[in-house]
């Protein structure tokens, strides 16, 4: 349960080796899953990083506009992006993907981020199917 809820908010696997030693997390695949029961501080760091407020942008006011990139100027309201991101891209074109910035535990890339510009990324996740 605890690895799902971490996937839910973001957290890949530490290791998907079930042969290696456990790693303490409930993110690790083990033979030994006993010591892995919980998140560790690794975990914590990384929902850190990734939940950091770094600007000035309050997602969690109530507003009277209508958000979402309708014609609203991508303000939120869960209507959708923001007007002009991702326009004009193949995802299905794995160059299109940006950078790789990890791999599984066969070596594969799994994780890749591009850079749209005004503090807009695009994270695309890949499970290689053997």
């Amino acid at each position: 349960m605890c690895q799902e809820v971490g996937h839910i908010l973001g957290l890949g696997h530490v290791d998907e080796d079930f042969n290696n030693p456990p790693s303490g997390t409930c993110m690790d695949y083990s033979a030994d899953p006993e010591p892995n029961q919980h998140p560790n501080q690794h975990d914590y760091d990384m929902l850190e990083i990734i939940y950091a407020h770094l600007d000035s942008v309050d997602t969690y006011k109530s507003s009277d506009d209508d958000g979402g990139g309708n014609g609203n100027n991508g303000r939120g309201g869960g209507r959708g992006k923001p007007e002009g991101v991702g326009n004009n891209m193949d995802l299905n074109d794995p160059s299109a993907w940006g950078q790789s910035i990890k791999e599984d535990a066969q070596g594969n890339k799994s994780l890749f981020v591009k850079d749209l510009g005004n503090g807009e990324k695009l994270f695309t996740f890949v499970t290689w199917i053997q």
